[in-house]
């Protein structure tokens, strides 16, 4: 008589896939130290697998992209890869939808990766988990670009992902608020690189196409709970209530057929020509975001939109007072400064012009080359015994 295996209860199988993210066996490799050279170091970065239009990754690919063509050799090693089945089709995709990219890509499930060289880079909760069970390299560390315990509900996820937070990494941190924080409220060595935009995409453009008048820009990427998108329709209804005549167009997500009371387009998920068209013609640019700060605030003020953003310190604490709208985290506060902006033309074309002047300092390669110095200080250091 064959025994059939029981079938694992639903709480079962979320131990299960906890356990496939944060369970590795410890390796003691020890690191290469003896063949660094600070101007080609080997970079290895770990990361869960991807899709085309994945906001995160894009950063990821920018940076690694840039310190490859400064003459570091990177690697990128897939954690449990669920979308792509060969290493050849997840290079593929980086190179056609995300950055050139020609260094080596390693698919990983489950085990410890044997891999060794100078840095070794973690750039989200799960993936910290082999990184630090990961001997071979001279110094580890984190790419924060969200404070992702704010992601879950207080529980498990929650608080595995805080954990990784007390781990020996080093922090390279999308701003301030993150690096405050890793700095201050973890004791990490921490620093801070801006977030960014492409100046050959995200620019005023030619004027072929005028700005409209009462045209919302509006980031409704609703699956993603951060983004507060039930807040801006809340706000949408109580302008229609005051009888303020607008359009909107919604992109960042595919919503369907709306039942709403004013005229929209639902643009869905755009390419970054596209993104640029759209901010180009709008009136204002709204994007949220209830934990770190989104980089769509500045590609849309490289384009001349003024931005009407959250009124929280994650958001004031990289932009300057007069540089966008800071609204009430409510949907009164949020129809308050929308209305403000779209009956007040030169409101919005001064605030447009402070924004555009605020974001000319920043590029990719810029962050780029501070991540850079930041990895050889930290690799230089621990190559010397300095913590």
């Amino acid at each position: 008589m064959r025994l059939t295996k029981p079938k694992k209860t639903p709480i079962e199988r979320q131990v299960d896939h906890l356990k496939k993210f944060v369970s590795y066996k410890a390796s003691s490799a020890p690191p290469p130290v003896e063949t660094m050279d600070l101007s080609r170091l080997r970079i290895t970065w770990v990361i869960p697998d991807f899709m085309p239009g994945a906001g995160g990754h894009m950063t990821i690919f920018r940076i690694a992209s840039h310190l490859e063509q400064f003459g570091h050799q990177i690697t990128f090693l897939v954690q449990n890869p669920s979308i792509h089945n060969t290493s050849e089709a997840a290079a593929e995709t980086i190179n056609r939808h995300f950055q050139p990219f020609s260094g080596s890509v390693q698919l990983f499930s489950e085990t410890t990766p044997k891999a060794e060289g100078d840095a070794l880079i973690a750039t989200d909760r799960f993936t910290c988990y082999p990184v630090e069970a990961m001997g071979g390299f001279t110094r580890k560390f984190y790419f924060v670009q969200d404070y992702e315990s704010n992601f879950y509900p207080a529980g498990a996820e929650a608080l595995l992902t805080e954990a990784t937070y007390h781990f020996d990494f080093d922090c390279l941190c999308a701003g301030n608020w993150l690096h405050k924080r890793m700095s201050e409220e973890f004791g990490r060595w921490s620093m801070s690189w801006p977030l960014a935009y492409d100046a050959s995409v995200y620019n005023l453009g030619m004027g072929e196409i005028p700005r409209t008048s009462n045209r919302i820009a509006l980031y409704a990427r609703y699956v993603t709970s951060r983004r507060a998108v039930e807040l801006a329709f809340m706000a949408l209804e109580i302008l229609r209530g005051r009888n303020l005549d607008f359009e909107v167009d919604f992109f960042g997500w595919p919503l369907g057929k709306l039942s709403v009371p004013y005229p929209y387009r639902d643009l869905g998920i755009l390419s970054a020509s596209e993104l640029a068209d759209v901010y180009r013609q709008a009136t204002i640019g709204v994007v949220f975001s209830a934990t770190n700060h989104s980089l769509v605030n500045k590609e849309m003020m490289a384009c001349g939109l003024p931005v009407v953003d959250l009124d929280l310190n994650t958001v004031r604490s990289i932009f300057p007072a007069d540089s966008m709208a800071f609204a009430k985290p409510t949907p009164e506060g949020i129809a308050d400064e929308i209305e403000r902006l779209l009956t007040s033309p030169v409101e919005r074309q001064t605030m447009a012009e402070r924004a555009l002047n605020y974001v000319q300092e920043f590029s990719w390669e810029k962050s780029a080359r501070m991540i850079e110095a930041a990895i050889r200080q930290r690799v230089s250091a621990a190559a010397e015994g300095v913590k």
